[in-house]
């Protein structure tokens, strides 16, 4: 039996280990979850890419995602 996944949330759950990732020191692995969230969700995110990528302070860019993951996951309830 195979499990039907939402895309939506499993963009959101990549946020979340986007900013875990981020917080940690891995700008690499966590810019990657970043885009896949942000091809899968689009506009909902307001953060730039661009932007993040030229930001040095990994754990502020942890969390700006993680205000964004709160706020679209607020609005799944």
């Amino acid at each position: 039996m195979e499990l039907k996944k939402d895309k939506k949330v499993d963009a959101i759950a990549n946020l979340y280990r986007a900013a875990l990732y981020l917080g940690r020191g891995s700008k690499k692995v966590g810019l990657d979850f970043y885009q896949k969230a942000k091809d899968k969700l689009g506009g909902l995110i307001a953060l730039d890419t661009k932007a993040i990528k030229k930001n040095k302070d990994s754990k502020y860019i942890a969390e700006k995602i993680l205000d964004e993951y709160k706020k679209l996951k607020m609005g799944l309830s």
